[in-house]
């Protein structure tokens, strides 16, 4: 059976509208990472372990459809909120990230949440804070 080549194209599209089609739904984090650092406004790398002499970890993130509501990015260890910050959100497609500065006895696995305006996740990542082996 041959598929006909406007149901193939409806299917790469609707493939490829995913944030856009969540970011109506109550907004999307998209190319969101864990780094080292962030330079000219870009991870300079891409982790999800850290040893604990790192004296700090960004989580950063591109906010798509979140225009005009303030979001929450709450850090927590093992299930502890160590901080929250909030972000107003101003343009479509909006970089944001956010800077923990880490204390070396904080070992174990740490949870960022980005919370929209209505306080619901719209992501949620983790990464290992850990002594050397």
């Amino acid at each position: 059976m041959k598929i006909p080549s406007f149901v193939i194209v409806l299917a790469v599209a609707a493939a490829l509208s995913g944030p856009a089609a969540f970011a109506q739904d109550g907004g999307a984090v998209i190319n969101a990472t864990f780094t080292s650092d962030v330079a000219d406004g870009k991870p300079v790398d891409f982790r999800q372990q850290f040893m604990n002499s790192t004296p700090a970890v960004f989580y950063y993130g591109e906010l798509v459809g979140l225009t005009g509501q303030t979001v929450k990015l709450r850090w927590s260890l093992e299930g502890k909120s160590k901080q929250e910050e909030s972000i107003k959100v101003t343009r479509a497609q909006q970089p944001v990230w956010s800077k923990m500065k880490m204390q070396e006895e904080w070992t174990g696995d740490w949870t960022v949440m980005v919370l929209n305006g209505q306080g619901q996740v719209i992501d949620q990542r983790n990464f290992a804070f850990s002594p050397p082996l």
